[in-house]
């Protein structure tokens, strides 16, 4: 028996038909030969996945390659990149499980087709930004809020190239959690300078991201 259910199988295999009209790719980087059992559901779970559409597909990385990490952007492992030819940097530090599958479905449907949900005054200030802004949003994987501040934050990157998108897996990156002091979530640090809880507005978080620039 798999991860995922023979139920919710069926209901990602049309979703995915529904939505995917390129292809995507998805990058797993991990330690070489990490077979902790974190590192093998995550695998596992991906490999589940892809398989439910002809659209999809998983290559597995090696974190300590420091060129490939580079040119992905990517500053932490393990890290599932999500990719296609719609520019975006939609990004998971850890496995996107419990609450968090909702939102990698969704990253995984947003890279594959055109979709975008945010207010049109969003998306004009959005494109207004011309200096790198990366966001990371601490999430559990029991916390039902935390979907939505990661799908904001994914979606503002498919606006804007200069943003970075990533989840990350509070209780896996325990050292990071401490430095920012993450007791509550979701908290979404910006450039790690502004630091907030909560799955805010995009109105409210797009203010978050221009007081980081300041």
């Amino acid at each position: 028996m798999g991860l995922i259910s023979e139920d919710d199988r069926e209901y990602l295999k049309t979703e995915f038909n529904r939505n995917l009209k390129r292809a995507v790719k998805l990058l797993y980087f991990r330690k070489d030969k990490d077979e902790s059992e974190y590192s093998e559901q995550t695998k596992e779970l991906l490999e589940e996945v892809v398989a439910l559409s002809d659209n999809l597909s998983l290559a597995l990385k090696d974190c300590d390659d420091a060129d490939e990490t580079k040119s992905e952007g990517l500053d932490l492992c393990p890290s599932i990149k999500v990719k296609s030819e719609r520019s975006g940097f939609i990004n998971f530090y850890g496995i996107p499980a419990g609450h968090e599958f909702a939102s990698f479905v969704e990253a995984i449907n947003d890279m594959g087709s055109d979709n975008l949900s945010l207010p049109d005054d969003v998306v004009e200030g959005l494109r207004e930004i011309n200096k790198p802004v990366d966001i990371k949003v601490f999430i559990t994987h029991g916390c039902p809020y935390c979907a939505g501040a990661v799908r904001n934050a994914h979606q503002f990157s498919l606006v804007n190239e200069k943003i970075k998108g990533s989840m990350v897996d509070a209780n896996y990156f325990e050292e990071l959690s401490m430095k920012h002091q993450v007791s509550s979530v979701p908290h979404i640090v910006i450039n790690d300078k502004i630091d907030f809880v909560g799955n805010m507005p995009p109105k409210i978080f797009l203010d978050k991201i221009k007081e980081a620039l300041k």
